[in-house]
């Protein structure tokens, strides 16, 4: 459970900090980045609905795909790296 609780947390932080570039509010930057953390489509929309904005599906959307692939991506360098 912490270690959701920790992973939630940092991704919404992250969206709120680097709302700046995308030229978005920052509440609404950390619900987007928040559905990077669901399970894909289903997600998305649960944690639209819950925030009443379901305005920033195409956005989630986005999030959730090209965060998956480079989270994947990632984690393939790293093990490549470290696991020899």
């Amino acid at each position: 459970m912490v270690t959701i609780v920790a992973t939630v947390a940092t991704l919404m932080a992250t969206g709120f900090f680097v709302r700046r570039r995308l030229g978005m509010y920052p509440i609404e930057a950390a619900i987007v980045n928040a559905c990077h953390s669901g399970q894909g489509g289903t997600g998305d929309v649960a944690i639209l609905t819950a925030a009443d904005r379901m305005a920033l599906m195409p956005f989630a959307q986005i999030a959730t795909r090209i965060g998956g692939a480079l989270t994947v991506t990632g984690a393939l360098v790293a093990l490549r790296a470290f696991g020899g």
